[in-house]
């Protein structure tokens, strides 16, 4: 039976854990805790300090010990898998103080669901959260409270890739159920994303791939041939390395991040280089063909003069002049409109992922 059964104060359970491990994944909704959990409680049946045949030091109980008094029956409500550690025996500690005061101190592993949010990766901050309840017994029987001070500390030596441990909050609750009031203890750990090498694997070869892309810009437009290929090549290489980081990273999320929208963004750039490439190749060789319908030329045959000046349409030779004129203009536009154009969406971009953290 419990401390005070059949009185009308329910016996105070005061918890507080030591974390001296973390496994974040990151990308998997589980997260690994290695702690010791620590359970105080006042039992004033195990009381010696007036027995004068018993030491004034505490006692510590271990093994089948335990089984011989009243302990809480907690345990968490998220979770996944959990053990107690027993290399050797099982890591559970009871101690007794002459004044019945009781601690119970179990080193546990567990695995507790965690709902991931990635819509702000590479630059998120992920909160993980778990709780402990006794199954049996309600709030007129158990107060479960943290204690006092820090009631959960981390191990200075605790080092998670990917991430910084931020902050760790706790609260206390009630919950109904059809069986009663039970207590709630909830503990929230929040874990700050490390981007520095998805920047660099993801975003950093997205940058390269679109400044690549306005070389064509510079290439004269009578190699139209390798303008497109280059254009062509560039497009296909972005959009392999935008599928790659969705499958090595984010084949389990759904909608879309701020890692997609940067690579929707960069392939949309490269794209519109492309495109601007189609277009100027497209006036220059109308400039050619309505040239060489006037006799100016034949590119194809070669030069060929018709000094009968009836043949002449002056029409068509300014629209041909101002077909090849528009080509020139629009690349000298694209070199200027292209690269600023992306560094205002890139002054935009990376103070907003730079706030996020």
């Amino acid at each position: 039976m419990r401390p005070g059964y059949g009185g009308d104060r329910p016996v105070e359970v005061k918890v507080s854990m030591h974390i001296n491990d973390v496994v974040m994944d990151g990308f998997k909704p589980v997260l690994t805790l290695t702690m010791y959990v620590r359970q105080y409680w006042q039992d004033d049946r195990l009381s010696f300090q007036n027995n004068d045949s018993m030491p004034g030091r505490p006692i510590s109980l271990s093994g089948e010990d335990i089984g011989l008094i009243w302990t809480p029956d907690l345990f968490f409500s998220n979770l996944v898998d959990g053990f107690v550690q027993d290399i050797f025996k099982d890591n559970v500690m009871i101690r007794i103080s002459p004044n019945g005061r009781v601690l119970s101190s179990q080193r546990v592993s567990v695995d507790v669901r965690c709902h991931l949010n990635m819509r702000y990766f590479p630059a998120d901050t992920q909160v993980c959260s778990f709780n402990m309840e006794s199954y049996s017994l309600t709030t007129n029987d158990i107060a479960l409270l943290w204690m006092d001070g820090e009631p959960i500390s981390v191990d200075d030596d605790v080092s998670i890739p990917q991430f910084s441990l931020s902050t760790v909050n706790v609260s206390t609750s009630q919950q109904m159920f059809s069986t009663g009031s039970y207590m709630k203890l909830a503990a929230s750990v929040a874990f700050l994303r490390h981007m520095g090498g998805h920047v660099t694997m993801f975003q950093l070869p997205s940058i390269l791939l679109v400044i690549s892309s306005w070389i064509s810009f510079w290439i004269p437009v009578r190699l139209a041939h390798a303008r497109i290929l280059i254009g062509i090549l560039l497009l296909l290489g972005h959009v392999a390395l935008s599928a790659l980081a969705r499958a090595l990273l984010l084949s389990n999320v759904a909608y879309m991040t701020l890692l997609d929208i940067w690579m929707a963004i960069d392939t949309t750039l490269i794209f519109f280089a492309l495109l601007e490439t189609v277009a100027v190749v497209f006036f220059h060789r109308s400039h050619d063909q309505m040239s060489s319908d006037d006799g100016v030329a034949r590119p194809d045959g070669g030069a060929e003069t018709i000094p009968m000046t009836d043949f002449v349409k002056p029409e068509h030779a300014a629209t041909g002049r101002k077909l090849g004129g528009m080509s020139g203009r629009m690349d000298l536009i694209s070199r200027i409109a292209f690269p600023v154009l992306y560094f205002l969406i890139n002054i935009i971009y990376w103070p907003y992922l730079s706030s996020l953290q």
